[in-house]
């Protein structure tokens, strides 16, 4: 290890503990003198919480900052002058912490005060302002005015997008360390810890240094909040360390040639604040729907919606995390891989877009009926909805994602220059014809999360109609010119088509993996089921329990019984299947229930397995009923209860259970 590693680690080590040990001399002055945040119907937290945490580590933050630039400048601090030009680096660090001191005093102001939106706004657009001025601007079009208006709007964008990421114990500062590492982690490859390098190398890791002292005061349960001050703060410098400039030697997307070296210049930094960005997304788009402000508090947040799934709080935490972890690889893989930096990224915004849209789908507040929304929000809902835009967006993606990769694999992953030039004129034709072809196939019109077998055919002659059509076009439009390759068509095919149903089938992984990981296999002060009858009536009876709150609140199923050898021993629905013997020799705190999964197990059946346990249990028939309710017919899952002796109730009635 070097003398300049060397320092490096004593200098990251210093800031750490002073952080540490400054948000607990904090927290310890918010209780003495009321800096406490109260529980609120808008807020998460359940217990008055320390407030002002940013102050705590923002120093540590400052002074290690001032040591780095110390060290490469060989700055007097006593003799900079406004007047004199700075280097340019140097001039962009000294612009970061003066924006950042302005965030950081107007948080502080805020979590007193209560600003509104458009003074805040004020405040960011000027400190925005500062960093633009020492020349951070996103280097995209060439047109400076376009490029300041960009930079304007990432400023902005991702320092609202952290505060409102600050919803739970732990998750904005994890997830902002997170980011801090990753943009280190993308100077490094070209440079290491040489004294020559990039910048952002050593003022990311004071960053996420002092970050991570306030974490161990803020992870689950959150012992201090670190308020606007802090997430104000944290915002604008993340945003102004990704923004592409000498800082960080533009992540060296200037050695890459064309159009995409701009292009690589914004997804880069995008990927690495992945997380902020969906869930400020997410946030917006839901919001609006339901006609509501944007920028006020709630509890519909992603961390929040996956809670509503069953997920713990922590495990709530820690899943953010990895989405961050999971966009910070993609972004070096972007970074190190350029010719496939557009595949990489559409595959991470495809899992963003069904983890948006599954999300979506969770509900984490009741509409007032009595507060009408604005004229203009159910035609928006109707376009929205009706018109399945989400799919749409989603398999625009998908066309686009397997295009390329089909003539990456067709030519071994090396494009030529014409093949890549005919590649990108044929995309647009390839994305209008499989979405026409899509529409006439009826995919549309069915249920994206209900997706059987028998909507294969459809799916195929969508997809394979949507090739043949593209192909077409393109051999009549272009006369099928060099480049082209009807090889890479056929694998289009096969990508899209397994693309196409893989999405739709996505939701049922997620069903599973949070079931896997929720509350569905856990009791939590729940009745225990075992459910007779490991066969297809049994899947669809758990299914039943686990989808349907009347009963998934109520009850879980822990296991199957049955007396076939052939399924004894194994698993269904991620419970085990065992014969009733094994289930009784168990340690069991509450007694459970045992619920018949199908009609074809007789009475008899049901009064051999009581006789199995020495106490009295309930025994629960499932039953599908066909029912004539005023000339219409329903059909209604039922379960009709026993008591310790079976018999059907002599009114040929079934009731829920109770």
């Amino acid at each position: 290890m070097n003398a300049l590693s060397s320092n490096l680690l004593l200098l990251v080590t210093t800031v750490f503990c002073g952080a540490l040990l400054g948000t607990a001399v904090v927290r310890h002055l918010a209780w003495r003198y009321g800096w406490v945040v109260l529980p609120r119907e808008d807020r998460w937290h359940k217990h008055p919480t320390a407030l002002h945490g940013g102050i705590g580590f923002y120093p540590a933050f400052v002074l290690g900052t001032c040591w780095v630039l110390a060290q490469k400048f060989d700055i007097d601090w006593r003799q900079i002058s406004l007047f004199e030009p700075l280097e340019k680096e140097l001039g962009l660090a000294i612009a970061l912490l003066v924006g950042s001191l302005v965030m950081l005093l107007f948080g502080l102001w805020d979590d007193v005060k209560q600003f509104r939106p458009a003074t805040k706004l004020l405040c960011q657009l000027t400190s925005a302002s500062v960093f633009i001025f020492a020349g951070g601007v996103f280097p995209l079009t060439g047109f400076p005015v376009v490029d300041i208006f960009v930079t304007y709007f990432w400023f902005i964008g991702i320092t609202n997008a952290i505060n409102m990421l600050d919803n739970m114990d732990g998750l904005s500062s994890g997830v902002v360390i997170v980011a801090g590492t990753t943009l280190a982690f993308l100077a490094m490859p070209a440079h290491g810890f040489v004294r020559n390098g990039p910048l952002v190398i050593p003022l990311s890791l004071v960053f996420v240094s002092a970050l991570l002292g306030f974490w161990f005061h803020n992870r689950p349960p959150a012992r201090i909040f670190m308020g606007d001050s802090g997430s104000l703060f944290i915002g604008y410098v993340l945003a102004a360390m990704a923004v592409p400039s000498s800082l960080n030697d533009f992540w060296g997307t200037h050695a890459v040639g064309g159009a995409l070296g701009p292009i690589l210049a914004l997804l880069i930094p995008s990927t690495v604040l992945a997380v902020p960005i969906f869930d400020t997304t997410l946030v917006t788009i839901t919001r609006k729907w339901r006609a509501e402000k944007a920028s006020q508090g709630g509890r519909d947040h992603s961390s929040h919606r996956l809670v509503g799934l069953g997920l713990s709080e922590k495990l709530t935490v820690w899943v953010l995390y990895s989405f961050a972890i999971f966009g910070g690889i993609i972004s070096i893989l972007v970074q190190r891989f350029p010719e496939k930096a557009l595949p990489l990224f559409g595959i991470f915004v495809l899992v963003l877009i069904l983890s948006g849209v599954y999300l979506g789908y969770v509900k984490v507040r009741t509409a007032d009926p009595n507060r009408l929304p604005p004229v203009w929000t159910p035609l928006v809902t109707q376009l929205l909805y009706k018109r399945h835009a989400a799919e749409i967006l989603l398999d625009t993606v998908l066309v686009m994602i397997c295009f390329d990769v089909a003539y990456l694999l067709r030519f071994d992953g090396v494009l030529s220059e014409q093949t890549t030039k005919v590649m990108i004129g044929s995309l647009p034709i390839a994305v209008a014809s499989c979405l026409v072809s899509f529409f006439l196939a009826g995919i549309y019109r069915g249920q994206w999360r209900l997706i059987s077998v028998s909507d294969l055919p459809s799916y195929a002659i969508g997809t394979f109609g949507g090739v043949i059509l593209s192909l077409s076009i393109v051999t009549l439009v272009s006369r099928f010119e060099a480049g082209h390759s009807r090889s890479a068509f056929i694998i289009f095919g096969l990508l899209l088509f397994l693309a196409v149903v893989g999405a739709r089938l996505s939701f049922r992984v997620f069903d599973s993996l949070i079931m896997r990981n929720g509350k569905a296999h856990n009791i939590d002060g729940r009745r225990p089921v075992l459910i007779y009858g490991a066969a297809k009536a049994g899947k669809i009876l758990h299914e039943e329990m686990t989808s349907n709150p009347e009963f998934s609140e109520r009850y879980c199923a822990v296991g199957f019984v049955d007396d076939d050898p052939n399924r004894t021993g194994r698993k269904l629905c991620g419970i085990p299947i065992k014969r009733i013997e094994e289930w009784v020799g168990l340690h069991w705190k509450e007694i459970p229930e045992i619920w018949i999964s199908s009609r074809f197990i007789p009475d008899k059946a049901a009064q051999e397995l009581l006789q199995h346990w020495r106490c009295d249990m309930t025994v629960r028939r499932a039953q599908l009923r066909v029912e004539c309710i005023e000339e219409r017919r329903s059909i209604t899952n039922k379960l009709s209860e026993y008591s310790s002796v079976v018999g059907i109730d002599s009114r040929n009635r079934v009731s829920k259970p109770s």
